[in-house]
């Protein structure tokens, strides 16, 4: 429950502390007092957005702090799957700083808004006048019954097995897709493999073409050139080796008498035999270097197609060409292997089909169960909240498939007077009647779900005199079993409260401010005199006051 609430520079109010009672609290206060305001600070701490403009001293930080007693709801497993530090008594405040920053505290850890709004929804439900147009929403209407139901396990259960059916149903679908694109592409997958087998490439036959394009291109200059080199060897008067050998009997009759001369004999003599080897190499270019047009136009076609290979499927090598090839080759062999696995996917689809189908049916059967029940439960509320001839009937309808909520469609009908045929609560129900609508579904499904507390915001609005009386009657039976906040301007309800809030505004010279107070036995008897006839009630008004109070 809301144990307490600071605000600090929020809107008009500059400081405010409340302590709440755990059963019926209410707020009264005259039009434009600030109860709104109330309401804006609370859905700060529970994770709504906010800027500087709330800021009352622009040059000041806001801040609101909640104190929220959390024993016995169960609520350990959210503090430890988001590393919070668990208390009994739960601290959650909320900073806006002047540049707009903001910043949200759950027991002094930091925490960002999404994790502050699934705390606060499982803290506080707010019942306002805006919320009870979810009365004509569909998912809403089904939560009420499933609330009623108690499905909780299956409803699990049942959104597990739903989770994997979609998963699985996706994994279907995108292997048929992949299929049936392979199928497509097969045609044009065969052209461009053929091609490319039929190129017959080679990982490096690309630099040895282009080689040998440069020794074919240029096969007179080398045939030349190892003519001349040659014929200088050994070939003229004058060759080389010609000289070497004279130069080597030069030196023979002295190398007998010195090693150095002796060691340099050999060595001519070794070079004498490199020049040869030489020369027998630059012969052998020689001969086989000799202009082949045909060669060469087959050197260039066939370096051509590699180029233009290459170039049409935007690589720049062979060996990305033997990639692609290698992919080619197993894209179409997958394309038969996938019916394997899309075989498996279809059984396996099938299989959660059938354990959809099972739960749905198991969560229909326990809903359609207590529909009966509900609807008899709601029409006594209803008799209670002075709408004796106000009736409500839930439809629950199968859906074709499976949605992620079952297998139903739930439809809540109202009939608010004798005689009138159900309809949709949108098309026939006031707003008077909205509000009370709502209060009996709450009222309802409140011990059937771990809500610590329930904000009323001015759902009496359009209803009065017994009607207004009955509301009190059941919010007051209500709180035995909820902590309950009540913003109202009916008397009726305010004489119930267990403990009674005034907001009022005071103005000095330069500014307003919004203050709250609880008020004393004899301020709540004089406020709801106030609210009955106006200011300075009579002594009969009193005792109608006094009698409210009870």
């Amino acid at each position: 429950m809301l144990q307490s609430l600071h605000i600090r520079n929020y809107a008009i109010i500059k400081s405010v502390d409340i302590s709440f009672d755990k059963r019926l609290n209410i707020i009264t206060g005259e039009t434009g007092a600030g109860k709104s305001i109330l309401m804006g600070a609370l859905g700060l701490i529970l994770g709504e957005r906010a800027d500087s403009k709330v800021l009352h001293n622009p040059e000041d930080k806001c801040v609101v702090e909640g104190s929220f007693g959390i024993d016995n709801y169960k609520l350990q497993s959210f503090f430890e799957n988001h590393e919070l530090d668990y208390d009994t008594t739960c601290i959650i405040r909320r900073e806006i700083a002047p540049n707009g920053k903001s910043r949200a505290f759950v027991n002094d850890t930091p925490v960002n808004l999404t994790i502050l709004k699934d705390l606060g929804e499982q803290l506080i439900d707010i019942v306002s006048q805006h919320q009870t147009m979810e009365l004509n929403e569909e998912h809403f209407q089904l939560s009420v019954v499933d609330a009623i139901a108690e499905t909780d396990s299956i409803l699990s259960a049942y959104s597990q097995t739903y989770k994997t059916y979609k998963k699985t149903e996706k994994e279907l679908k995108e292997l048929l897709e992949q299929e049936a694109k392979a199928r497509t592409d097969e045609d044009y997958f065969r052209f461009v493999l053929n091609e490319l087998s039929e190129a017959n490439l080679q990982a490096d036959e690309q630099a040895s073409l282009e080689k040998q394009l440069e020794i074919l291109g240029h096969a007179e200059q080398i045939q030349q050139s190892a003519e001349n080199a040659a014929r200088m060897l050994d070939a003229d008067e004058l060759s080389i080796i010609d000289q070497l050998q004279q130069l080597r009997a030069i030196l023979q009759p002295a190398a007998k008498y010195h090693p150095v001369l002796h060691e340099l004999m050999k060595r001519i003599d070794s070079v004498s035999i490199e020049l040869k080897d030489i020369c027998t190499e630059i012969e052998t270019v020689s001969e086989q270097s000799h202009a082949d047009p045909e060669s060469l136009l087959k050197t260039e076609e066939r370096l051509k197609l590699l180029f233009s290979l290459q170039k049409k499927h935007r690589t720049t090598s062979n060996e990305d060409l033997l990639l692609l090839q290698q992919k080619l080759e197993n894209d179409l062999a997958s394309i038969g292997s996938l019916q394997n696995e899309i075989s498996d996917k279809q059984h396996e689809l099938s299989l959660l089909s059938e354990k959809l189908g099972k739960e749905g049916k198991s969560l229909s059967e326990k809903r359609l169960k207590a529909i009966p029940g509900a609807e008899k439960k709601i029409h006594e509320l209803l008799k209670q909240v002075e709408m004796p001839d106000a009736n409500i009937k839930i439809e629950c309808n199968s859906v074709d498939g499976f949605s992620a909520t079952g297998i139903d469609k739930i439809q809540l009908l109202f009939a608010a007077n004798k005689g009138q045929s159900f309809q949709p609560i949108s098309k026939v129900a006031s707003g008077g009647e909205l509000s009370r609508l709502m209060l009996c579904i709450k009222s309802l499904i409140a011990d059937k779900v771990a809500l610590p507390s329930i904000v009323f915001d001015e759902i009496d609005t359009g209803i009065s005199g017994e009607a207004a009386l009955k509301v009190s009657q059941v919010m007051k039976q209500h709180s035995k079993h909820h902590q309950v906040i009540a913003i109202t301007h009916l008397p009726q309800i305010a004489g119930k409260a267990d403990a009674h809030f005034f907001v009022h505004k005071t103005t000095d010279k330069t500014t307003t401010y919004t203050h709250i107070r609880q008020l004393s036995e004899n301020e709540r008897l004089e406020e709801i005199a106030r609210m009955l006839h106006g200011a300075n009630p009579s002594q009969k008004v009193l005792e109608a006051a006094r009698e409210l109070i009870g």
